[in-house]
């Protein structure tokens, strides 16, 4: 008998994943400890693609990711073994 008002509610499990999604994220997003201490040439990669996700989407920003693992790994010089 409830049926006819499920079409409001229908938003709520979506808001709720949302702010249960927000409240994990936020303290990462504002203070990235784990991305401050990171050198050379991770750094490049992770502040790219974090930078790559948060101005397009996940999917970009991972892909832009795996384009600045490539060309990091190709511009990287060869060790010599003897």
């Amino acid at each position: 008998y409830m049926m006819p008002y499920m079409s409001i509610m229908s938003p709520t499990p979506q808001a709720a994943l949302s702010a249960v999604i927000m409240s994990a994220v936020v303290k990462s997003v504002i203070f990235p400890k784990d991305l401050m201490a990171m050198k050379g040439t991770d750094a490049i990669i992770g502040w790219g693609t974090g930078v790559g996700t948060a101005v397009t989407s996940p999917t970009l920003g991972f892909a832009i990711g795996l384009i600045l693992v490539a060309a990091t790994s190709a511009l990287k010089p060869k060790s010599k073994k003897d």
